[in-house]
């Protein structure tokens, strides 16, 4: 097992909310992706798109990256298909923004103790956002689904784990992070969970990793570092 990560250094060419940077980075991907046959029916299809990003960093201390600045984004997938074609489009998007350099990284499968969410993390109840008061079993539940899911779509089916991949779990934000997207928001959640030492739990993690953890990660939720 492995994923790829995408380093993108830019210039902005406006300025960017920081809280504005996921929908901001999503349209900049999604535009470059137009411009390539594989990725545009990707784009277009209801499925997973087992990829993630961060938002730009450094992140300034008013929370606003500056028109002009360089800032970098991370951009991950499992599938090193997604990351090549992306580095070969992006240079040439529309958008305001210029695409400075493009390096590929590749990270092997290795054990994981705890992973901690550096995007919020989103889950959809009833239509709507998960909040605390749903209840972190809820959560925990719903995430080791997803990553079961997204495990079986890439790299094919598994036995029905008998437990969920994660050990504990933590919120650590107290309030709901409200982010703008299109003419609502989306309430997310940053998160700390431990992972289980078995196998199948260890590929779990592995593959919410890479693709990120919960749902909406081609917004740039889930995005997450393991320790």
């Amino acid at each position: 097992m492995k994923y790829f990560e995408l380093v993108v250094t830019v210039s902005l060419q406006e300025d960017v909310p920081f809280l504005s940077s996921y929908e901001f980075i999503s349209n900049m991907i999604s535009r470059a992706m137009l411009n390539h046959k594989e990725l545009k029916e990707l784009h277009g299809a209801n499925k997973f798109k087992l990829y993630t990003f961060c938002a730009f960093h450094p992140i300034e201390s008013d929370k606003i990256y500056r028109k002009g600045r360089l800032y970098i984004t991370n951009i991950r997938s499992l599938s090193v298909e997604i990351i090549l074609a992306l580095k070969k489009v992006l240079p040439h998007v529309s958008y305001p923004i210029m695409i400075l350099a493009t390096d590929i990284r590749m990270h092997q499968y290795r054990p994981i103790t705890e992973m901690a969410t550096i995007t919020p993390v989103i889950a959809t109840v009833d239509n709507r956002c998960w909040t605390r008061e749903d209840g972190l079993i809820l959560l925990r539940n719903r995430a080791h689904i997803n990553a079961l899911k997204k495990y079986r779509n890439f790299f094919g089916d598994v036995e029905e784990p008998d437990m969920n991949f994660i050990e504990y779990i933590r919120q650590i934000n107290k309030k709901p992070i409200k982010i703008p997207y299109k003419n609502t928001s989306l309430l997310g959640n940053k998160l700390v969970i431990g992972i289980k030492c078995d196998e199948i739990s260890q590929k779990l993690a592995f593959t919410a990793l890479g693709a990120g953890l919960l749902e909406k990660g081609s917004l740039g939720f889930g995005y997450c570092l393991a320790r």
